[in-house]
């Protein structure tokens, strides 16, 4: 088989989101949060989330049931999320799947199961820090200790095709490396474990996130802006659109840092989209603490 025949692209599907294949609204579910602001008991809660009309969630809103209820709830939501009332976010769970994916991109992902909480106490009260919530990622991926990769598929970054015979070149790497799997595994009957050692970086990899909105949305911050990597970059500029489809409240103003804070917060290093920080900070007449 000719290596350029295993060559794949990426794709992704969400597979769980609150209330996905019923007819209730999935952001209906952030109006536990109401619990905060009123008290309120449990049946309340109950029909407020899996009430069959508009009634039950612009009435927790503060709206009336005259056909304002979807819009309410969004009012609602939107309203948690500029207020910083973040933590409500955290109910908010998903999951999806990916596959078409290289394993050296996929190793970013361990980085979102390790944050913590920070706040810098420089920032002025008035600006919207960014602020991470303690990470909350929980990840399946292919093994390549069970599963064996003697015909393992691979991703080509798109700047290879800007120079065919460094393509080429690639290419005839794959193939040695697929020899050396089937030789390792078939021949010298070594551990797949042991064989695995000599796989590319370029390997396909497959695996299911499941997170909540808060934790997505700051991956969408760091993820969707022009400076991350492309293979990653590309996967979720693709899973915000989809999110944005099918909670576009919940996922009000996500995406780069930029689009979610207004500013940008990588310093010297901007892409020049947004004014940074202490831009800001000069304009408004102040500046950081020294």
């Amino acid at each position: 088989m000719h290596s350029s025949e295993q060559e794949v692209g990426l794709k992704f599907r969400i597979i769980y989101y609150p209330f996905m294949g019923t007819d209730v609204d999935p952001e209906r579910l952030l109006l536990m949060a109401r619990l905060c602001y009123k008290p309120l008991g449990t049946d309340d809660l109950y029909d407020m989330v899996w009430g069959s009309d508009a009634s039950a969630g612009a009435k927790a809103c503060g709206g009336t049931a005259s056909g304002a209820g979807d819009q309410a709830v969004g009012k609602f939501v939107r309203t948690l999320i500029s207020s910083g009332h973040l933590g409500a976010l955290e109910h908010w769970y998903t999951s999806f799947a990916v596959e078409g994916y290289s394993r050296i991109s996929s190793q970013q992902n361990d980085r979102h199961r390790l944050m913590k909480m920070f706040k810098d106490p420089d920032v002025p009260e008035w600006v919207n820090d960014p602020e991470q919530g303690s990470a909350d990622l929980s990840q399946l991926q292919q093994s390549q200790r069970y599963v064996r990769e003697h015909n393992f598929h691979y991703v080509v970054p798109p700047s290879f095709h800007q120079s065919p015979e460094f393509l080429q070149r690639f290419r005839r790497l794959q193939d040695g490396i697929r020899q050396l799997q089937q030789y390792g595994l078939n021949e010298a009957k070594l551990p797949a474990e042991d064989v695995r050692f000599g796989l590319s970086n370029a390997t396909e990899t497959r695996f299911v996130i499941t997170t909540n909105a808060r934790q997505l949305r700051h991956m969408f911050n760091l993820r969707c802006c022009q400076r991350a990597q492309w293979e990653i970059r590309e996967l979720f500029t693709g899973l915000l659109a989809e999110y944005k489809r099918i909670a576009p409240n919940v996922f009000w103003r996500a995406g780069a840092s930029c689009d979610d804070l207004g500013y940008c917060p990588e310093g010297a290093a901007s892409c020049g989209r947004a004014p940074t920080l202490d831009a800001l900070l000069e304009k408004s007449g102040m500046k950081r603490p020294d």
